[in-house]
């Protein structure tokens, strides 16, 4: 199964890739709702992109307590079933690769994890030039 791979010394925070993303799933071009996000520490210049990875763990999978994450069958992907979620935050806790965070959108909470684009072409990973995301 193809998984999303970080190439994070290739980031050079120009945030395409979150751009991508939000306009995927929501149909607007945003830095605040994507799955992805860059981390800046703008003094250095040093820039770090985190997505869920579809790790082999899956760590958040075992700890949220009213089974609201799921595996795609076909994609390989972590789904979130967000009616099922109660926003508890053990999933953000338990991601190793801070993948998995809380967003805002339209005055909702939701949980926002990489489903690789509900049909396994990552928009991420097409936006980015630097090949800091990468669907491998």
């Amino acid at each position: 199964m193809k998984k999303l791979k970080l190439n994070v010394p290739n980031c050079c925070g120009c945030r395409l890739c979150e751009l991508a993303c939000s306009f995927a799933h929501f149909d607007v071009f945003s830095h605040d709702i994507p799955n992805i996000h860059v981390s800046a520490v703008e003094d250095t210049c040093e820039f770090t992109p985190y997505v869920c990875v579809q790790c082999d763990q899956r760590a958040c999978i075992g700890v949220c307590p009213v089974d609201a994450l799921s595996v795609s069958p076909e994609t390989g992907a972590i789904n979130a079933d967000r009616d099922a979620c109660i926003l508890c935050g053990l999933c953000i806790a338990a991601c190793e690769k801070k993948g998995i965070r809380i967003i805002k959108y339209d005055g909702i909470e939701r949980l926002a994890i990489c489903d690789l684009c509900s049909g396994g072409e990552p928009r991420c990973a097409a936006a980015c030039r630097e090949d800091a995301v990468v669907f491998v």
